[in-house]
């Protein structure tokens, strides 16, 4: 390519202004002063903030250690010694020994009484009372025994629900919920 054939481009660059240097003495002293200020406040405010955090995580970990639990209650032996037998209606029994067990480091449980229910597919066939009010101690496991009986007419079997016990008896499995 020719020159001739070029078009003639003027570039035009802005030309960089001159850096100003006329603030005063005071000038500076006023954005020194700001500038110190400022850190000092960042700083309180860090040190503000880490305290906060460290002071809730204290709190969070001793509201953890020291909150109530649950008693946890464990089924340890429950019995249908009639479901072997051949007329075993006539003396069916259901035994059950369950524990209590009070994890607290320094909480008692009152428990103002206490009546036990089993269940045969959702349906309630008996219900007797456990205990009578009582208080248990901190890291204390409290046994409770039962008994569910016709003689003692806590226990509402008929004939067709206790074939049914038998039949799933004859499957392998029998499900009561206590």
């Amino acid at each position: 390519m020719s020159s001739s054939e070029r078009l003639p481009i003027r570039e035009t660059r802005p030309q960089p202004q001159p850096v100003k240097h006329h603030h005063s003495a005071r000038y500076y002293a006023q954005r020194v002063r700001e500038s110190f200020t400022t850190r000092v406040t960042k700083v309180l405010c860090a040190i503000f903030l880490s305290f906060l955090l460290v002071s809730l995580i204290v709190f969070f970990i001793v509201w953890l250690s020291l909150r109530p639990h649950r008693p946890r209650f464990h089924v340890i032996d429950f019995t249908v010694p009639g479901l072997a037998q051949k007329p075993g209606l006539d003396n069916a029994v259901i035994t059950f020994n369950v524990t209590a067990r009070n994890s607290n480091q320094h909480i008692g449980i009152y428990y103002d009484s206490m009546e036990g229910f089993v269940y045969y597919k959702d349906k309630q066939i008996g219900s007797t009372p456990l205990l009578h009010p009582f208080f248990q101690e901190p890291k204390t496991t409290t046994v409770v025994y039962g008994q569910f009986g016709i003689g003692t007419a806590t226990l509402a079997v008929n004939s067709r629900r206790w074939k049914e016990f038998v039949n799933d008896r004859q499957h392998g499995t029998v499900y009561f919920r206590l």
